[in-house]
């Protein structure tokens, strides 16, 4: 599996630069918040104000969002779901992120940290007005540090998408397929498919995926071949292209195209799940 080697370069720029800014916000996947989440966040930014953004909150269940809201608060970070592929990036940091900052000074500084495919470089693109950005799905897109000025008195500091160095837990990265955050290529497409598909059933049972599949199933196997004949998608003599349609499912996944899921929440997530990063 491929991760970009600048990992531990954006780490130590973000070390680098977080006596500039006033806070920290914090983009997450409200599907997975945790898990979305590759480096101890604790450590990289010190004591520093943090806003937690819940992004995508459109595809995830509110129910466990709601969940998630509290936790956060809790723990004494600024909570806004919001999902920014449909939102002014400007009115949304001065409606919602700068009434949460503190700063002693007129102008307010903060820094936005996340992983790639959390919305981070699309949120970018809208704030700086222009397409300059690459944006795409794949990890490590945003290289390098970058100010950007909202207002004369807001200024939004950017930097490179973290990835975990490695992924030790097998249900972290199940979760991360589910939300598009892996390259489903470099996986065998039915483990992936399959791992994905359990996921889903073992928080939400079959229901939702039967609606979305148009009939009854029994197993993992039966899925996939009438969803491949659901969309005719056949290989050479007749045969199911089973890839293509376990590819399928994982992106219409990914996309919400299979349901409002979300695939942790706080309780379920400090019993069960461990995430170990570098």
């Amino acid at each position: 599996m491929y991760y970009p080697g600048h990992i531990q370069k954006a780490k130590r720029q973000i070390q680098n630069y977080i006596k500039s800014v006033d806070g920290i916000v914090e983009l997450l996947d409200a599907r997975i918040p945790l898990s979305s989440r590759a480096y101890e966040a604790e450590r990289l930014f010190q004591n520093k104000q943090r806003i937690v953004v819940l992004n995508k909150s459109d595809l995830a269940d509110p129910a466990i969002t709601s969940m998630w809201k509290r936790h956060f608060s809790e723990q004494g970070s600024g909570v806004v779901e919001a999902s920014l592929r449909s939102t002014d990036a400007r009115h949304f940091i001065i409606k919602e992120i700068v009434p949460l900052l503190k700063s002693r000074f007129y102008e307010k500084r903060f820094m936005v940290v996340g992983m790639p495919n959390v919305g981070k470089s699309t949120f970018i693109n809208r704030l700086k007005g222009k397409k300059s950005l690459a944006v795409g799905n794949r990890p490590g897109i945003t290289r390098g540090v970058q100010w950007i000025n909202v207002s004369e008195s807001i200024a939004v500091l950017d930097t490179p998408g973290i990835l975990y160095s490695e992924l030790r837990s097998q249900q972290v990265t199940t979760k991360l397929l589910a939300v598009g955050s892996l390259p489903y290529e470099k996986f065998d497409p039915l483990d992936a498919f399959e791992r994905v598909l359990a996921l889903v059933v073992e928080r939400y049972g079959k229901a939702p995926l039967e609606d979305y599949l148009g009939e009854k199933f029994s197993d993992e196997e039966e899925f996939v071949e009438k969803f491949c004949r659901r969309r005719n998608y056949l290989a050479k003599l007749g045969a199911l292209d089973t890839t293509r349609g376990a590819h399928t499912f994982l992106r219409e996944v990914a996309a919400g195209n299979a349901g409002r899921f979300s695939f942790e929440d706080p309780k379920s997530f400090y019993s069960s799940d461990s995430l170990e990063t570098e």
